[in-house]
This record gives structure tokens, C-alpha cells and sequence, in this order.
């Protein structure tokens, strides 16, 4: 399994994260927060793909790690009621429930995670105008284009998203 990186919030402890295609048009925070403050974790739709923001609070990070089978595990920010499975863990501790959570187009094949907060491909007028991801708070991994599906997993240990490549219809 390969460490591919983190995301943290260097300003504060809020943690939500947006999954979505490299040259999608995200608004950030300008645009979509009152929608994310009340709805949490939730699918969007952007320039017509699917996308996906993560929700968490807390001090602490999303780590990526990429498994043998091309899997990406984005293991949560440890916070009340929720733990992150250890990374030698991912890919074979025993899944207790696993819950499908949304889907997301890659028509470029390069999925983007990144804080929420900021735009993406483009500018905004409102709070965050001006402002653009700094180290750390964005990671950009090749993965392929198609459909990706993820899936919230939950072992013993811990819970992580897992996102895969979802099946091509009438496969």
C-alpha cells in the first residue's frame, strides 16, 4: 500500500473536504456553504459531474493511502464517535457494515481532494475571494476516468471511505 499524502486545516478544526474532478468549477465555501453548514456530508453537482464533500470536525488530518488493487482509503480525522482504521489495517481488517455515501464523474481522470472552504477553478466574491489552497490542503491523484464510488467501511477498529471505480452499467 502506498502513503499518497494528507489534508489538514492549518486555520481551524473544521474539516470539510471536497472530492471532485480536476477542472470541475468549485465555489467553496462563497458558494456552497449554507448548503454543506446544514446538510453535512453531501453530494453536489458541479459544471454537470457528480462530486462528493466529506464532513468532519476536529483537530487532525485525511491521510490517502492507495491499496494493491488500486483502492483509495482516506482515513477520517479522529473526533467524538469516530476512529480511523490504522493504516495496515485498511486492506483486510474484516468490514463490520459497509454504507454506499455517493459518486463522483472523473472525466479528466485526476480526482482533486481539498478542503472545502476555498474555490477550485475559479474566484468567488464573497469571504474566500482571492484565496487558493496552500500545502496541505489539497491533493491531486490520478485514478482514471469513469465513476468512482465511494463507500463509508466500518471495521472494529475504526471507519474509513474507500473509493473505487465503479462498474461500467450492463457490465
Amino acid at each position: 500500500m502506498d502513503y499518497l499524502g494528507s489534508i489538514r486545516n492549518p486555520v481551524h478544526d473544521g474539516l470539510f473536504l471536497v472530492l471532485c474532478d480536476s477542472r470541475a468549477r468549485y465555489g467553496g465555501w462563497d458558494v456552497h456553504g449554507a448548503e454543506l453548514a446544514c446538510e453535512g456530508s453531501a453530494s453536489l453537482t458541479l459544471d454537470g459531474s457528480r462530486a462528493y464533500v466529506e464532513e468532519a470536525h476536529g483537530g487532525g488530518q485525511y491521510e490517502v493511502h492507495r491499496g494493491a488493487d488500486g483502492t483509495l482509503w482516506i482515513s477520517l480525522p479522529a473526533e467524538p464517535g469516530v476512529r480511523p482504521i490504522p493504516a495496515d489495517a485498511l486492506e483486510h481488517e474484516p468490514r463490520i457494515r459497509t454504507t454506499p455515501v455517493g459518486l463522483i464523474d472523473l472525466p479528466s481522470g485526476t480526482l482533486v481532494l481539498a478542503l472545502a472552504y476555498p474555490p477550485l477553478n475559479m474566484t468567488t466574491d464573497g469571504d474566500h475571494a482571492g484565496i487558493t489552497h496552500e500545502e496541505g490542503e489539497r491533493l491531486d491523484v490520478v485514478f482514471g476516468s469513469g465513476v468512482v464510488a465511494i463507500t463509508r467501511e466500518h471495521t472494529a477498529t475504526g471507519q474509513v471511505l474507500a473509493l473505487r471505480a465503479a462498474p461500467e452499467p450492463n457490465a
